[in-house]
């Protein structure tokens, strides 16, 4: 992904968060201003409920002391008398569910369905209270119900109901007005919590996406990088033995060949040059291979530290012979490790092939395989060479990278040795480091999991 798509998918989001917010603030706007309508109805009628008990209870004292005191009115006068006064709708029920008298139906009371199987007249008659809030099958509204179970004088017992029509709509318009702007500014000041702590949580992992992206972008380029930077040198490194041995060859048809001492050594260098380039093109497959995860370590195999060791330092006995460099090893124990052994021992092939190249006459090459304290084995290359300057240590394991250009060639080296290194240590999981001094010596140390 480019650094374009990046700021695109960037916009897209920020997009995408800003809408999300408007739509969150809106919908808690909209929560707000129902729930605090809802309280408002509900908190209204529940003041209208004990409005209606109190004044049932207060009807139905009258009746009883009126009527204690002889004054005998009829229902209906009551009904119509309060339905006048509080604008409540008044209904008297007989025990038997018999509507008595009713402020809102007087002409056709005759009509009228028995009240028997009301809720608020039921709980009435079995507490002494009751109340409801239900349509009315009368008149087909909604009404709050309030009854009062009432025992008169003569032993009559009357169910007074007051009953006022509710239309929640109205109420809410009437009511809940004043609370709109309060309404919409908790809803907002929730919303915008809610937004943020979205935009929070979208937010926090978009970032880290972006700076994976940004980290991914900035290694492809160091792997584009490294890439035509290893092309250009293979270009090089190819391209030297090539022409050595395209010059040699041309001076050989042009009559050198004639003489067989210049014949002879003209032929050993196209000999070692031919070498060289093999060595090169080999190694340069090895990493490839590696890089492109085209090399597998197995998961099963066991290497024998000791036996391998001792099997590399063998190989490399002629050459330490003929460079005057004796070879060491020390390992107490016997050490066993996992993965491939053909390439532990070419890990350590070109360690000590670099130590023997390095030390010179009469010099030491220590070879030490020892158990480490964090359940590792550590094996390590110690010489007693020319030794590495401080500021190229860290350069010693790029590909191409030598300390000494003239002194590396002369060797026959392809620059690639310590490379391969690094990369079969890391197949291996293992550790490495690098101690040295210049004109003292080197020690190369690898720890390899167990």
């Amino acid at each position: 992904m480019t650094e374009k798509n990046i700021k695109s998918l960037r916009k897209s989001m920020r997009l995408r968060i800003l809408l999300y917010s408007v739509v969150i603030v809106l919908i808690s706007v909209a929560v707000s201003a129902g729930v605090s309508v809802a309280t408002i109805v509900n908190d209204y009628l529940n003041e209208k409920k004990k409005e209606l008990g109190d004044i049932s209870v207060l009807l139905g004292e009258e009746i009883a002391i009126e009527r204690e005191g002889g004054l005998y009115f009829s229902f209906d006068e009551y009904a119509e008398r309060y339905y006048a006064a509080t604008g409540f709708r008044v209904t008297f029920i007989g025990t038997n569910g018999e509507v008595l008298a009713d402020s809102r139906s007087r002409e056709n009371i005759v009509y009228m369905d028995n009240h028997a199987d009301r809720v608020e007249v039921q709980e009435a008659l079995e507490t002494g209270t009751g109340s409801a809030q239900r349509r009315s099958e009368s008149f087909g509204r909604d009404y709050l119900y309030s009854a009062l179970k009432q025992e008169l004088p003569d032993g009559e017992v009357v169910v007074v109901r007051l009953a006022m029509e509710v239309d929640k709509n109205k109420i809410a318009a009437e009511h809940g007005r004043a609370m709109v702007p309060v309404s919409v500014l908790i809803g907002i000041v929730i919303g915008g919590a809610l937004a943020i702590m979205y935009m929070r949580q979208i937010t926090t992992p978009i970032r880290e996406l972006e700076k994976q992206l940004a980290e991914m972008i900035e290694k492809t380029r160091k792997a584009e990088n490294i890439r035509s930077e290893f092309v250009t040198n293979v270009t090089h490194e190819l391209k030297t033995p090539l022409t050595s041995i395209s010059g040699f060859a041309e001076t050989l048809q042009g009559g050198a060949g004639d003489r067989p001492e210049v014949r002879a050594r003209f032929l050993e260098i196209i000999s070692l040059e031919a070498d060289r380039l093999a060595r090169l093109i080999d190694d340069t497959l090895i990493i490839s291979d590696i890089e492109n995860g085209r090399e597998q370590m197995p998961k099963d195999a066991d290497i024998d530290v000791r036996q391998a060791i001792d099997e590399v330092i063998e190989t490399l006995k002629p050459m330490a012979e003929s460079e005057a460099v004796t070879l060491h090893f020390d390992c107490q124990y016997n050490m066993i490790i996992g993965g491939d052994e053909g390439r532990f021992k070419q890990l350590l092939y070109n360690l000590l092939e670099n130590a023997i190249k390095y030390s010179g006459e009469g010099k030491n090459v220590f070879v030490v395989a020892e158990k480490g304290n964090d359940d590792c084995v550590r094996v390590s290359v110690r010489d007693e060479g020319i030794g590495i300057a401080e500021e190229d240590v860290e350069r010693i394991f790029e590909r191409f990278y030598r300390v000494d250009k003239s002194r590396s060639r002369d060797a026959g080296g392809t620059g690639l040795g310590l490379a391969i290194v690094k990369h079969i240590a890391k197949l291996f999981g293992a550790a490495i480091s690098v101690e040295s001094e210049p004109g003292v010596g080197s020690t190369f140390s690898i720890r390899f999991p167990v």
